[in-house]
Formats: structure tokens, C-alpha cells, sequence
């Protein structure tokens, strides 16, 4: 017999307590003189006698009533079938059903998901009344799983079912369901837990939490492995944007990774690109089974702002790895800021991007450096500056880190402290010392193929730069942190590029002036300039891989009214009240691919690109042994049974579940033996009462 309840046993104690009241009311019978009459002395000690016995009696009720009542609240259960063939002891079960894009796999019975729906209904007709039910799905990341008595809201549940966009790894959900079944005071504790049974979505990466506290013996998990087909499908698992300057009716070049998780081979499939729902181009390719390859597709930029860019490859069995999403954005207008220490050193670079400019794309402001503090640098894609900002550059730093990009030139009169200075702001290398006279530095090496010079040429094979005269230098070399784009002797850059957090800079070892360099005059100055401006404008501040089910933060700063509106995937709508003064937005309804939009005061201030796992379209599903093993990592004590397709599961969970709750029982017997106690105690009195007079 094993107790449900076991800490109600404390109750035992009580049983004492009629006890200690009959030791402490014993009581000796008064003497009473009688006649000589002996026979009455004899009815005397015999009605004593039978007043005594009552009394062992009454305190016997007293003490099983009080034992009955504590065994019936411990909840005594019988290990085997008692009383009849059905078991009586309440039920919690727990259903993990796997509802990931994976579950679309249609066999001979239909899809996945429908055969888990079919499994589940008919395991929830075999509980009964008092049991408790829940329900896990493993896409479901925000945990919104209870138990409950409602088998009809449950049943409706389940039938509603459909295929999520959502992936989530059935560890997760497991962790969710042991605890469920760790706090249920009832016997028999069930998980039943129908899968396809990925190897890539047990757990979470190799992390395998200890869960021997909360999986314990009591609790019996069913397994039905689903997967048993061979898959064929190919997935993208990966797009991305190669080109890295972004300008209307421009080309733009794509490559999309594509997996073939199937096992034979591919022959002339197809990927298709889209830019803004338009297919732009499209290629053949052969894969190998379980081969990826990169494939490069190429399109037009015909619009300026977001555009939205999609791969897509033709249908197989899993539908929803055959198209991935990205987005880029493309500037009408392209604001510039020049700071300057001195107007005469921006001369040449104001001039130099007005020549460049032709088709007017550019908008170019110059100030000088000491109206920095009053001037608002979110206007600006990009800021070229000519010398050193000293203790005011604090503002261009976060400028940068947001993001953006900085063109750096020293300027005439900076000093090597200066220009230090600004190096130790943005963490990069400091230049030794400053070259001046003897013989002109020239340019040594160009890296041609950074995206900075892929469109100054029109001819891939011939690419020469003319090197201008440098008469004075800052000394400076990357030093493994940054880009050394054009090299002077000696290995140090002339023109280098580091990243800082989200945004770029170009670092120039020279000023812009006649008196240190012939640059501006070569022919090369003025292209170079704008392409610059180009890539720094075009950098992609949010270039975060988001799945479906991540969270997404969205900076508020200085964006907002009282509300954030986000445009999902397929125009839904939904609106978001924030304070004012509210730095971030936490959003966490990402259940579709695609591109979402969050917009206020009519201004998109962000759009994230949403896609599939690919980890869910490896179709590589576990055996029984990797399933055992599995539950030994994670230091599962329960009792693990496979139920396989073709076997009725309720015959074999009726033959595990077992166990006869006897509190029914033991509360009835409390209740006759109360009963008989009134009638016992109301005898013993009128003999006490017989014995005084």
C-alpha cells in the first residue's frame, strides 16, 4: 500500500488524544451503603463491570474513527486491481504534442500531425472523471500550458490543431511537462509523448538538463514515434545579401544556401529570386544527397526604401524550408554631413562628391566641428570629418555604434595627440608617429575586392589605380582589427576600415589638402568619395538571423508617439501602446515568415526579416535506442514505453496503469464507527446515571 498524501500520517498523533482524555477522566465509584441485602451488592459490581467495558469500548471507536479519518485523507492506494477490474486511483496525464512544419509528412495514413490528433483523442476517451489532463505543444515557447479537469475544452483544443511555423525541441517541452506531473498529488502520473522523434530537435543544442528531481519513477511516459518515412525534401537554409553598396536601378547580388536533406540525389531543380514579390531570375541546380551548395542569384533595384527579398525553390514534402526572406534598404535621398575643423580642408571633399553626384542622390551639408553638440546626427546617413573632435566626440562614437558610418580624415593642423585621441575613442590602432618631408609615399597595394572598388571599373581584368604623391602621414596600421584597404610602405594603411558594434569607419592617414597630398586632384578621388558614402549609408543595422518564435527587441528611441504599429506578413495588423518615453519594444508574436514592419508618426523605424529553423527540416529521425539514451542524459527515472503504430496504445497503458485509491473506504468505516459510537456513548451515560442514584 502506498500513500498519496503521506504527511497527513502526522495525523496519527491524534489518536492519542482519546486516550490521554480517558486516563485523565478516571474517576473511582463512590462508596454507597446499602441495606444488608447481598444480592444487591451483586447488581452493583455487575452493572460497573458493564459500564467499564463500554468505556474500552467508546475509547476504541474513538481511536479507530480518529485512524480511519487520517488513513483517508493520506489517500492509501493498493498497487493492484481491487475491487472490480477498473482502477480507481485519479490520473494525471500529460500530452506533448509535437506540432512543428516537420509533422506535415503525409505516409499511408495520412499526415503526422493528424495521426498525433487521431492518438490523442482516443487516449483522452479513456480517462475518466476526476483525472486531469494538459496539454504541451512544443511550438509553443511562451509555456501556456495548466492541467485541467475540462476533457471537452481540451478535446477541442487538440481537434483545432494545425501545423505551426513555430519549431521548439521536444527537451523543452519535457522540462515543462515534468513539472507539471512533479506538483499533481494523484497516483498515476502519464506523459504520453507523440513525435516524429528529430534527432536535431530532442534537445537543445548538447545541453541536457538534470531532471531527476521532477522525472521520477511514478511517472510512466509513452512514446509514439511518428517518423518512420523516408523524407524527401530540400530546404534554404540560408540567404544573404552580397552586395554590399545599395542604389536604385542598380544590380544586386544574392546567394542562397540550399540543403538537400533528402537521401538520393537532385537533378535541374530550381531557385527562384524575388525582390518586392517580382521574380527577378532564377538558376537550375543539382545537389547530392545531403549536399548544400551556395547558389548566386542577381536582380535590379527598382525602387528606393525597404525592399523585400525572397528565395524560393519547388515544393517538396516539407513546404515550409522552400522559401527564406531578407530585406535591405535602399535610400531615396542620401544625407551627408561634412565636419570640418577648418571650411578650406573640405574643400576638395565637399567639391569632389557635388562632381560625383549626378544624379543629385546625395544631400550635402558642411559645419564646422564646434557646432557638433547642437547638431542632430540621426538625420544623417553618413558624416565624413575632417580633423579631430577632441572631447566632444562622444556623439559621433554612438553615432557609429548605432549603425552608421564615419568617413575619417585628419585634418591640416591635427597633431599626433589629436589624432590618438580619436583612435582611443573608437578602440582602434594608434598611428606611431607623424612622416613628414623626404621621399613621397605612394600606393603599394589595393584590395580590389572590396565591395568599395567593385563598381570603379568596368573591366574585371584591369584594375589600376593611379597613386597620388603623399608628402605627410600618420603612420598607422590595423594591427589585425580593422581592413587595410590601400597600403603605403611598410604595411601601413593609407585607407583602412574597422567595424564598430553596428556601424563602419574608413580611417585616412592623410588630410584632404594640397599640403600633405596630390590625392584630390587624381582621378580617383571623386569616384572614391561617393562610393564610400554609398557603402557606409548602406549598412544594415539589423542583420540578426530571427526565427519564428524569437523575441524581438525594437529600439524606441526617439522614434515613437504613444503607439507602435507592426505590419506582419501578410498585412495583419497590430498596434502597441508605449510610453513616450520608452527606450525598447519586447514583441513576440513572430509566427509567420516574412518581413514585419514597425512603424509610429507614419516612419517604418524597423524591419526584421523572419524565417524558418532549418534545424526542422532534417528529417533524421532517432531510433528507440537514441530515445533511451537521451532520457539517461537527462537523468530521467521514469518508466519509458514504446507504442508503435500498428499497436492499440490503450491495451498496453491499461495494463501499466494500475493502482486502487482506498480513502472511500476508509472515510465510510470512519462514518459507521462515528455512528456506532453516538449509539455507545448514549448507552454509557444512562448507566452512569442508573449507578449514582
Amino acid at each position: 500500500m502506498t500513500f498519496l498524501n503521506p504527511a497527513i500520517l502526522f495525523g496519527l498523533l491524534a489518536a492519542s488524544i482519546p486516550v490521554l482524555i480517558h486516563l485523565f477522566n478516571l474517576r473511582k465509584l463512590k462508596k454507597v451503603e446499602f441495606s444488608t441485602l447481598i444480592f444487591l451488592k451483586e447488581l452493583q459490581k455487575n452493572k460497573i463491570r458493564k459500564v467499564k467495558l463500554k468505556q474500552w469500548l467508546l475509547l476504541l471507536l474513538r481511536t479507530l474513527i480518529i485512524l480511519f479519518l487520517v488513513f483517508g485523507f493520506a489517500r492509501p492506494t493498493l498497487k493492484s486491481m481491487f475491487i472490480g477490474n477498473s482502477s480507481t486511483a485519479k490520473t494525471t496525464a500529460v500530452f506533448i504534442i509535437d506540432d512543428t512544419f516537420s509533422m506535415g509528412v503525409v505516409d499511408a495514413k495520412g499526415s503526422y500531425l493528424n495521426q498525433e490528433k487521431e492518438i490523442a483523442l482516443h487516449l483522452l476517451s479513456q480517462l475518466h472523471d476526476g483525472d486531469e489532463v494538459a496539454l504541451i505543444l512544443v511550438s509553443d515557447v511562451n509555456n501556456q500550458s495548466a492541467v485541467t479537469t475540462d476533457f471537452s475544452l481540451l478535446k477541442k483544443s487538440v481537434e483545432s490543431l494545425s501545423i505551426s511555423n513555430i519549431s521548439g525541441s521536444l527537451q523543452t517541452a519535457l522540462i515543462k511537462a515534468a513539472k507539471l506531473l512533479d506538483e499533481s498529488p494523484n497516483y498515476n502520473k502519464e506523459l504520453y509523448l507523440l513525435s516524429d522523434f528529430q534527432k536535431s530537435r530532442m534537445a537543445d543544442g548538447n545541453q541536457f538538463p538534470n531532471l531527476s528531481e521532477v522525472m521520477k519513477e511514478e511517472i510512466r511516459i509513452y512514446a509514439f514515434p511518428l517518423g518512420d518515412k523516408v523524407v524527401f525534401t530540400i530546404a534554404i537554409d540560408k540567404i544573404t545579401v552580397n552586395s554590399q553598396i545599395f542604389e536604385k536601378d542598380k544590380p544586386l547580388q544574392v546567394s542562397a544556401f540550399i540543403s538537400n536533406y533528402a537521401k538520393q540525389n537532385v537533378e535541374n531543380s530550381v531557385v527562384s529570386l524575388f525582390i518586392n514579390g517580382e521574380r527577378t531570375s532564377q538558376k537550375s541546380f543539382s545537389l547530392k544527397a545531403n549536399e548544400t551548395k551556395e547558389i548566386i542569384l542577381e536582380g535590379v533595384l527598382k525602387k528606393s526604401g525597404y525592399q523585400e527579398i525572397a528565395a524560393t525553390i519547388e515544393d517538396d514534402e516539407i513546404l515550409q524550408d522552400n522559401k527564406r526572406f531578407t530585406q535591405i534598404y535602399v535610400p531615396e535621398k542620401i544625407p551627408v554631413l561634412i565636419l570640418t575643423e577648418e571650411l578650406s580642408d573640405a574643400t576638395f571633399v565637399q567639391y569632389g562628391l557635388q562632381a560625383a553626384n549626378t544624379n543629385q542622390q546625395l544631400q550635402i551639408d558642411v559645419k564646422l566641428l564646434n557646432q557638433l553638440l547642437s547638431i542632430d546626427l540621426k538625420k544623417y546617413s553618413s558624416v565624413i570629418l575632417i580633423g579631430t573632435a577632441g572631447e566632444n566626440i562622444s556623439p559621433l562614437v554612438q553615432f557609429v555604434q548605432a549603425g552608421n558610418g564615419l568617413f575619417f580624415f585628419p585634418g591640416s593642423t591635427t597633431s599626433i595627440q589629436s589624432y590618438q585621441s580619436f583612435c582611443a575613442a573608437f578602440q582602434i590602432p594608434k598611428a606611431n608617429n607623424l612622416s613628414a618631408g623626404g621621399v613621397p609615399f605612394r600606393f603599394v597595394s589595393v584590395d580590389y575586392e572590396h565591395p568599395l572598388f567593385s563598381r570603379l571599373f568596368e573591366s574585371k581584368q584591369k584594375k589600376s589605380i593611379e597613386s597620388p604623391e603623399i608628402y605627410s602621414a600618420f603612420l598607422q596600421r590595423t594591427e589585425g582589427k580593422g581592413k587595410s584597404l590601400i597600403t603605403i610602405s611598410n604595411n601601413i594603411s593609407f585607407l583602412s576600415e574597422f567595424t564598430i558594434d553596428k556601424g563602419k569607419i574608413f580611417v585616412a592617414s592623410t588630410a584632404p589638402v594640397m599640403t600633405q597630398t596630390n590625392f584630390p586632384l587624381k582621378g580617383i578621388f571623386a569616384p572614391l568619395l561617393y562610393e564610400s558614402v554609398l557603402y557606409l549609408s548602406s549598412i544594415q543595422k539589423d542583420n540578426v538571423d530571427i526565427l519564428t518564435g524569437d523575441k524581438l527587441t525594437v529600439n524606441l528611441l526617439g522614434n515613437v508617439s504613444s503607439q507602435v504599429t507592426v505590419v506582419k506578413p501578410g498585412n495583419e495588423k497590430e498596434f502597441f501602446p508605449v510610453d513616450e518615453k520608452a527606450n525598447e519594444l519586447l514583441y513576440v508574436n513572430t509566427d509567420r515568415f516574412g518581413i514585419y514592419y514597425f512603424s509610429s508618426l507614419n516612419k517604418i523605424i524597423r524591419a526584421v526579416s523572419v524565417n524558418a529553423n532549418p534545424l526542422e527540416s532534417k528529417t533524421d529521425y532517432a531510433e528507440q535506442s537514441d530515445i533511451k539514451e537521451y532520457f539517461l542524459k537527462i537523468k530521467s527515472s521514469a518508466r519509458l514505453t514504446f507504442i508503435n503504430k500498428d499497436e492499440k496504445p490503450e491495451t498496453i497503458i491499461k495494463q501499466a496503469r494500475f493502482g486502487t485509491e482506498l480513502w472511500k473506504y476508509f472515510v465510510l468505516l470512519a462514518f459507521l464507527l462515528a455512528l456506532i459510537e453516538m449509539l455507545v456513548s448514549k448507552s454509557s451515560k444512562k448507566d452512569l446515571i442508573s449507578l449514582t442514584k
